[in-house]
Formats: structure tokens, C-alpha cells, sequence
């Protein structure tokens, strides 16, 4: 039983790491929808409902998006992991790390509504996917279907969501579960590299410093999948994000109804949320930072 629910939290995860952009189109705003096209996609969200409840707070594309305009931040290039390094990824641990940086590269620029760095990152994360055999997910249709809604937000968070969730289909059914596993990994780093990386001009600091910990939950589900995978790619990358997980502490995972307070005097940011709560203080914030800034950059490293 409890193989089965790991087994299906690995989906879950995936759906909400990778493809949960159907609820950032809903609240994308109206100058999106007005110019969307007739290209349908059934919901990933609707399709993830369909699977156990369980605990899959990974950080997502939509998360994060939502994150950084709520702070105020504004895209940055130059936290987007360098399309001229995907040439030294020989390995299918490194390759499929990198799927996962790369997908998280396209989600963000995406959401950003910057459309040469989107297709520029969808021909990357295609490439990788041939390379470890899930070509089927980025088909000549799929490609067409960006092609043609190129600009059209919704359409495109849409049909990136559509595409991760067939790629984790299809390495299921391949019976590689350790290489899924491993880009949802690379998508988390990532995803929390961009976090830590738009703290310095964001306007409104505090809603950064609040995601960062809540990720003490995500990380240890995270941990907890990897490790049942017998794979040496897989222990390395458990090695790293433990090395993240290790700074939080004895710190308590935020709770579903979350609230956030600042405490300028003591320096702590205190996650509130039913019976228990996450503080993080500033210089455990800065370490982590360092951090997911060190792992990410050995990860991603020619």
C-alpha cells in the first residue's frame, strides 16, 4: 500500500511541478483570453484531480509565477541556465536533471509572456527528451500547435503542461520511475534558484522569504521519492538537496492555512498556519540561498 501511494505521489508531483498552468491562465487576466485561439487542451489540473489526494506541495511553474509578480519582480535572463551548455549533458542522470532546469527555464519565461526565450527553451527540452527516449511527448503536432498560439499565454502554459505530463506518462510506462523522479528534482532546484535569485529586486521581499519556507514539506517528499530509487545519478542528487533540507533545521513545515509575519528586531520570518509554523531566520535564509545557488550550479555545470 504504501509502495502504491509513493508510486502515485511521484505523478502527482509531476503534475503539479511541472504542469499546473491551467490555474495561472484562469487568473492571467482578460487581454490573454481575448486573443486565445481555438486550440483546446483538456485542463491538467482537471486531469490531476482524478488522482489521490495526497501531500504534493512541490513549488510549480504557477506558483512561482504568481510568487514573483506578487513581489514584484520582473523576468531576468540571466537566471535562465545557458542554452549553450546542453551539448555537455552525456549522461541520462545529467540529461534528465536538466530536463527538468530546462522545463522549469520554459514555464518561467512563459509565464513572462517572452516568446523567443520560450521557443528557444522548448527546442532544448525537446532535444533532451529525444536524447532519453520520451520524443513522443514533443511531437511535430505538439511543436506546430506553439508555432501557432506563439504569444497566446494561456494556449501556451497549456500546451507545455499537456507535454510534461505525457513525457512522465510515458517514462512510467518505460518502467523509469528514477528518471521522472529526477526531472522533478532538476525542476525544484530551479524553481527555487529563480525564487532565491529575484529576492534582491523584488519590491516586496517578504512574499519570497515566505515561499522559501514553506519548501521544508516539498523537500523532504522530495527526498523521501528519491530514495526508494536505486540509482547512483539518483543518491548523488539526494546528497544535494538533503545538503538544502539540513539548513531548515528542526523547523516546523507550514500548515495548509498559511499566514506570514515579519519581526524586523529578531530578524525571523515566522510561517504561521494551524497548530504549527516555519521560522527561518535571515541568516538561515542566506544560506539557503547559497545553497540552492551552489547545487543548481553543479547541476547545470558544462
Amino acid at each position: 500500500m504504501i509502495n502504491n501511494n509513493i508510486k502515485n505521489l511521484s505523478g502527482k508531483l509531476l503534475v503539479y511541478s511541472l504542469a499546473a498552468f491551467t490555474l495561472f491562465s484562469c487568473n492571467s487576466g482578460s487581454s490573454d483570453k481575448a486573443k486565445e485561439t481555438t486550440d483546446s487542451i483538456p485542463s491538467a489540473e482537471k486531469k490531476a484531480e482524478k488522482k489521490p489526494n495526497l501531500f504534493y506541495a512541490l513549488p510549480s511553474p504557477i506558483q512561482l509565477g504568481l510568487l514573483l509578480q506578487k513581489a514584484g519582480a520582473t523576468f531576468n535572463k540571466n537566471t535562465l541556465n545557458p542554452l549553450s551548455n546542453i551539448t555537455t549533458y552525456t549522461s541520462p542522470n545529467s540529461k534528465a536533471l536538466n530536463l527538468g532546469i530546462y522545463g522549469a527555464d520554459l514555464s518561467y519565461a512563459a509565464v513572462f509572456n517572452q516568446s523567443q526565450d520560450t521557443k528557444l527553451y522548448l527546442n532544448s527540452s525537446k532535444k533532451l527528451a529525444d536524447e532519453l527516449g520520451i520524443n513522443n511527448s514533443f511531437s511535430a503536432d505538439m511543436m506546430k500547435r506553439m508555432d501557432k498560439n506563439e504569444g497566446v499565454k494561456d494556449s501556451t502554459l497549456q500546451i507545455i503542461s499537456e507535454v510534461f505530463l505525457n513525457a512522465n506518462e510515458s517514462l512510467k510506462a518505460n518502467k523509469q520511475g528514477d528518471i521522472s523522479l529526477e526531472v522533478i528534482a532538476g525542476g525544484f532546484i530551479e524553481g527555487m534558484y529563480i525564487g532565491v535569485s529575484s529576492v534582491k529586486t523584488a519590491k516586496d521581499k517578504e512574499v519570497i522569504y515566505k515561499r522559501i519556507a514553506e519548501l521544508k514539506g516539498p523537500l523532504s517528499n522530495l527526498v523521501l521519492l528519491l530514495s526508494k530509487e536505486e540509482n547512483a545519478g539518483v543518491n548523488s542528487i539526494i546528497d544535494d538537496l538533503k545538503s538544502i533540507l539540513a539548513i531548515y533545521g528542526e523547523s516546523a513545515a507550514a500548515s495548509a492555512a498559511v499566514t506570514a509575519s515579519a519581526d524586523t528586531t529578531k530578524k525571523t520570518l515566522t510561517i504561521g498556519g494551524g497548530k504549527s509554523n516555519n521560522t527561518l531566520s535571515k541568516e538561515q535564509i542566506e544560506k539557503i540561498t547559497a545553497q540552492v545557488t551552489s547545487v543548481r550550479t553543479k547541476v547545470i555545470k558544462p
